[in-house]
C-alpha cells in the first residue's frame, strides 16, 4: 500500500508506554489526492472518489500490521459515514500566523504537546462565518487540523475528528468535511491523540465524514 507512507510503530505506546508526540493522519498522502479531485468533475465523479478514499482507509485497518484493530488482536467492525454532500467542501481564506504563537493542546490520556499556530483557514458554511486554527509540530512539517462540532459526541466521535492537510500554498486552501476522519484513539485508548484546540470547536453541525465507530 504505496500510499499510506506514516510510519505506524510511532504511533503506539510500546511495552515501555513510550508517548507518542502526535497523530496526524491515517495517511496524508491518499488524502491530499483526494484533495486535488476538486476541479469540474461532476456529483457522480465526486461522490466516488469520495467512496474510493473511504474505502482505501477502511482496507488499510483491516489489513495494515500497524492498525489498532491488528495491534489488539480484533477485527475492524462496521465503519459508519454521513452522506456524502458536496456542500462541505468549501473552499478556505488562508492567513498565515507571521508572529510566534505557542498553543497547548490537550491529548486523550491527560498529557499535552505544544504547537505552533500556523495559519487561520476561514469559509462560510450554513450561512455563517468559519474560522479554524491549523497547527503546526514545534519539530516537523507536518500539519494538525483538528476539529469538533454540534455532531462531537453525539453522532461524530467525542474527541473531535481530522482533516488532512498539505502544504499551504496561496491565500487559498479548500477543506473538504466528507474526507474527515477519526483519530486512532476512537478505535483503540492505547492511542494518544491531540484534541482539536478549542479554536476549532465550531458552534455548526458537520454532517459529513466519518461518524463515531461503534465498538
Amino acid at each position: 500500500m504505496g500510499l499510506f507512507l506514516w510510519d505506524t510503530k510511532h504511533l503506539i505506546f510500546d511495552s515501555m508506554k513510550k508517548r507518542i508526540p502526535y497523530i496526524i493522519a491515517f495517511f496524508g498522502i491518499a488524502g491530499l489526492i483526494y484533495f486535488t479531485l476538486a476541479g469540474g468533475e461532476s456529483a457522480k465523479e465526486y461522490e466516488a472518489s469520495v467512496f474510493d478514499y473511504r474505502g482505501e482507509k477502511e482496507d488499510y485497518l483491516r489489513t495494515n500490521s500497524g492498525s489498532p484493530f491488528a495491534l489488539e488482536g480484533e477485527e475492524a467492525g462496521s465503519f459508519s459515514y454521513f452522506p456524502v454532500n458536496k456542500k462541505y467542501k468549501v473552499v478556505a481564506k488562508v492567513e498565515k500566523i507571521q508572529k510566534r504563537q505557542i498553543s497547548i493542546i490537550q491529548n486523550n490520556d491527560g498529557s499535552s504537546q505544544r504547537y505552533l499556530k500556523y495559519a487561520w483557514l476561514q469559509f462560510e458554511l450554513e450561512g455563517s462565518v468559519q474560522k479554524l486554527l491549523v497547527l503546526k509540530p514545534l519539530f516537523g512539517s507536518i500539519l494538525f487540523l483538528g476539529f469538533a462540532d454540534d455532531t462531537s459526541g453525539d453522532t461524530s466521535y467525542g474527541g473531535g475528528r481530522y482533516l488532512d492537510i498539505g502544504e499551504i500554498k496561496g491565500d487559498r486552501a479548500t477543506l473538504d468535511f466528507n474526507l474527515a476522519y477519526n483519530p486512532y484513539c476512537a478505535y483503540s485508548e492505547k492511542f494518544q491523540c491531540p484534541f482539536p484546540p478549542k479554536e476549532n470547536i465550531l458552534a455548526v453541525r458537520i454532517e459529513a465524514g466519518e461518524k463515531d465507530y461503534e465498538k
